[in-house]
């Protein structure tokens, strides 16, 4: 079976994959009570990039019948993607607990009750949720979703050109290129980018 047509069919059944745990366990979405729940950015760039490199991975294992080897760059992808979510985690869960404490002292000097976190604000769509903050469209936002798409977009493909070359009797070497190497100076560009994001909603709701 062709390489490429195995990349497609491998890619198909992700986004089907994606699209059912979406729907059945909300994967996208902020760790809310609020329904409809917002989608989250950190969560989306997170799946984004483990959906590529997993699909590119089984496509050259089934393609060639040999394991690839991840290079450093591919390792780091994952590793932005997940310190960019474990960080928002933490954001979410110190505004929490402000917003748990500030509803107390309200209560107790009988106020007002202060505002929701932005998590605990009701879907406002796919695409707000991921480009807004509480005050509207977010550049910082708007940036590393442009940048994560289009070096996503370009990963997929390179890996699909590369493709072409593979087979049963390829060469590891020939294995290990097949997915490309991103420079380290674009890495840091998408590191900025998320470090940037993670710094901006450490203030978004206060």
């Amino acid at each position: 079976m062709n390489a490429q047509f195995i990349y497609l069919l491998v890619f198909i059944l992700g986004v089907v994959m994606a699209v059912w745990m979406q729907k059945r366990f909300c994967i996208l979405c902020d760790a809310s009570s609020i329904d409809p729940k917002p989608f989250s950015y950190a969560r989306l760039q997170l799946l984004w990039w483990t959906f590529i490199i997993l699909v590119s991975f089984i496509s050259i294992l089934a393609a060639t019948g040999k394991m690839p080897t991840f290079d450093t760059s591919t390792l780091l992808l994952l590793g932005i993607g997940a310190l960019t979510t474990a960080s928002a985690r933490i954001v979410d869960v110190a505004d929490d607990n402000k917003y748990k404490e500030a509803v107390t002292e309200a209560t107790a000097e009988d106020e007002a009750t202060p505002p929701k976190n932005s998590k605990d604000m009701k879907s406002e769509g796919f695409w707000l949720d991921i480009l807004s903050d509480k005050t509207g469209i977010s550049i910082p936002r708007f940036q590393a979703v442009v940048f994560n798409l289009f070096f996503g977009i370009w990963f997929i493909w390179r890996t699909v050109i590369n493709l072409h070359q593979a087979g049963f009797g390829s060469s590891d070497e020939v294995i290990d290129k097949i997915m490309p190497i991103i420079p380290l100076n674009n890495l840091i560009l998408l590191g900025i980018s998320a470090g940037t994001y993670v710094a901006l909603k450490s203030s978004e709701n206060k």
